[in-house]
């Protein structure tokens, strides 16, 4: 039988378009990614970097194209929101609720019952990325414990495919580390991971590969490292 465009573990995306009327986000864009590796997606500003992230997390709709992940279609939404573990770069943090609070609201919003969310919260206080400040109000974190935090969340239900948009960005050199060792473990624990930034030297450090976007063009791709 003729194997079919994602049917293995990798992350396929094939002729992806995304525009807003006139505007042309994404363009044709086609690439695979092997699963349990790190995929770097780099550009600037207006790159279509966020765009792509939001659509492989189904926040945004396509124009058209084919995405498959271990051989579910996105638009299976419900299997595929099971799979996926989506950070944007724009904080979803109420600054009224201290940190313990913020995970124990999004554990709770993501279905854990009463006894997992204490289980939760029980595994954050020993965890490097938050355990120093469950205490501490979201308005008084740093911009790299808020990164933290929402790191966290988006590792709520252990997604398979992560999406991490901007993770590094306003976050201290500790916070950086600290975020570049978890992505890193995700990695060795068989975890397929995307990093959009604009900070390439991060991503070629960081990642098996590097895609770059230019005006919603794939424009270079890097070689594949172990």
């Amino acid at each position: 039988m003729e194997k079919t465009r994602g049917d293995g573990g990798e992350l396929t995306v094939h002729g992806l378009n995304k525009s807003w009327s006139a505007y042309k986000a994404l363009r044709d864009l086609s690439f695979e990614q092997p699963e349990g590796t790190i995929l770097g997606i780099a550009g600037d500003n207006v790159a279509g970097k966020s765009t792509l992230l939001k659509v492989l997390a189904s926040v945004l709709s396509r124009d058209s194209g084919e995405i498959h992940f271990r051989g579910v279609s996105l638009d299976d939404r419900l299997r595929w929101r099971a799979m996926i573990g989506y950070v944007p770069q724009e904080l979803a943090l109420d600054d009224r609720l201290r940190v313990r609070e913020t995970l124990s609201f999004w554990a709770a919003a993501r279905g854990f019952s009463r006894s997992g969310r204490k289980g939760f919260l029980e595994m954050a206080a020993t965890d490097p990325l938050v355990s120093g400040f469950l205490e501490k109000p979201i308005r008084e974190c740093s911009g790299g414990m808020a990164r933290r935090v929402s790191l966290i969340v988006g590792l709520l239900g252990d997604p398979l495919l992560l999406l991490l948009d901007e993770p590094f960005a306003g976050a201290d050199r500790d916070s950086r580390e600290l975020i570049k060792g978890r992505v890193d473990l995700l990695r060795s624990r068989g975890r397929t991971i995307l990093v959009a930034s604009h900070e390439e030297e991060i991503l070629i450090t960081l990642c098996n590969r590097v895609l770059t976007l230019q005006d919603g063009v794939l424009t270079a791709a890097s070689a594949e490292t172990a």
